[in-house]
């Protein structure tokens, strides 16, 4: 549904298994009521993303693999945004190894997508936004996260999108989302974003 107007929306929905990038589902949300109905193996991780033309895309993560995963179905509200400057996308399918900014192959399938996304939004620009938990001191989770980012924005480029549309930063474990206590807040917290800078 639309964020601002909360009107149904018809919009591409796709889940993709991170393994092997293939997708699982891929098909349009009901143009009247926005509803969509997708199964997933259980055993695997996926990637979901939800885009329509003039918004910006969602993304979700899915460790049926997980130990925290309990068998039920998820039941998911999704707010699309239109494309304004300083929406932001929380990319929650970027992975990096543990204290680390080297990109996991399972990174690409969300990478594709934000790649999609900017070239068929041309005069789009977007800071790319780095963010760690809070393990560590301050000062190597600022450097990781900045690095992280860098290493987006590096991807991007190697991609053929113009430097010129991009920017990085690093904000370490200054904002947090969720609580630093617990693992599942932890994740939260390490995450990549990007944020329309100019559109």
């Amino acid at each position: 549904y639309d964020k601002t107007s909360n009107e149904p929306l018809g919009a591409k929905v796709q889940i993709i298994d991170l393994a092997n990038g293939k997708a699982v589902f891929d098909d349009v949300s009901d143009i009247e009521s926005g509803v969509f109905l997708a199964t997933m193996p259980i055993g695997k991780s996926f990637g979901m993303n939800v885009s329509k033309d003039g918004y910006l895309f969602y993304s979700e993560n899915f460790e049926l693999d997980s130990k925290l995963y309990n068998d039920k179905p998820f039941n998911l509200k999704i707010p699309l945004e239109k494309i304004e400057i300083g929406g932001f996308v929380v990319l929650n399918n970027i992975f990096f190894e543990s204290n680390k900014f080297n990109l996991l192959p399972q990174s690409k399938v969300e990478l594709q997508q934000l790649i999609t996304f900017l070239t068929q939004n041309p005069t789009v620009s977007i800071e790319i936004n780095g963010y760690t938990d809070n393990v560590g001191d301050d000062k190597s989770n600022l450097t990781l996260s900045e690095n992280r980012s860098k290493t987006v924005y590096n991807y991007l480029i190697t991609n053929q999108i113009n430097a010129a549309r991009l920017s990085y930063k690093g904000y370490g474990e200054t904002k947090p989302v969720a609580d630093n206590g617990s693992e599942s807040g932890r994740k939260k917290n390490r995450r990549t974003e990007f944020r329309i800078i100019k559109k």
